[in-house]
């Protein structure tokens, strides 16, 4: 298990890429154990000291972990990632906007909202027909059921992206799979929706956690054989398919519950 001392290391050998890996998987320890906090703290003061020699992507892996909550930075070191930027107007002003009560940064954020022009009013297109005054859109979910599933998993995965009736071919990649599947199972995986997708931002948005809310519906003969290819298509994309009855009295809580049991017991 990595710990303190192989940060140390790595900071002093300036690995940005390996400490920045490490802040992000060892986030939960980080979180908890002094001496894992007290070396990640060393490395944020050292990474700030001298920015001129940081790469553009080593910044922006650290700046994504801070917006996506895995590693808080704290606020003075906004001002160094200003101070690289002040050619840059427009940039300097999207790091002040997520720290505007940092040093400097209500400036900045003054500064460029003063330089904006007045946007111009659209040109009307004739081209586009007339708006009517009905609204014929429709929910994504199906039942109450399916939103509080959808709200339960994004409950259980919060610092995640959560989308709901995930096309599986918008998931995994075809032509890897191609030669493993079946004629019925290449014209099913086109077809198919995944009830819920997971999907890690730090990873180049890569879905990571699949599930599916299993209805009674599902004990029918034909759809347990459409079930079964769906299983069979995510284990041979390297991946669980996560299945979920509902419980007897579903609301919210008790999918979260069942949700975090299941994963659990699987990651043993």
């Amino acid at each position: 298990m990595l710990n303190h001392e192989t940060l140390y290391g790595w900071i002093f050998a300036e690995d940005w890429d390996a400490v920045l890996a490490m802040l992000y998987q060892e986030r939960a320890r980080i979180a908890t154990e002094p001496l894992l906090r007290q070396a990640a703290h060393t490395f944020e003061v050292t990474f700030f000291e001298d920015l001129s020699g940081a790469s553009a992507d080593a910044l922006e892996r650290l700046f994504l972990l801070h917006t996506g909550g895995f590693y808080a930075l704290a606020e003075d070191h906004f001002a160094a990632l200003i101070a690289r930027h002040r050619a840059r107007p427009e940039v300097a002003a999207g790091y002040a906007g997520f720290c505007p009560e940092a040093p400097g940064c209500a400036e900045v954020l003054a500064r460029h909202a003063a330089r904006q022009p007045v946007p111009e009013a659209p040109w009307p297109t004739e081209e586009v027909a007339p708006l009517t005054d009905a609204d014929h859109t429709q929910s994504l979910f199906k039942s109450q059921q399916e939103r509080w599933f959808f709200q339960a998993v994004r409950h259980v995965f919060p610092t995640y992206l959560v989308y709901p009736n995930v096309a599986l071919h918008a998931a995994l990649d075809f032509e890897a799979l191609r030669e493993q599947l079946t004629p019925e199972e290449r014209t099913y995986f086109f077809r198919a929706l995944l009830d819920c997708a997971v999907f890690d931002q730090e990873h180049d948005y890569r879905p990571c956690f699949f599930f599916e809310l299993d209805s009674p519906l599902h004990d029918d003969p034909e759809r347990q054989a459409r079930d079964a290819q769906k299983d069979r298509i995510l284990a041979l994309a390297g991946h669980r398919l996560y299945r979920v009855r509902p419980p007897r009295n579903p609301d919210p809580a008790a999918f979260v519950g069942l949700l975090k049991s299941l994963v659990a017991r699987a990651e043993r």
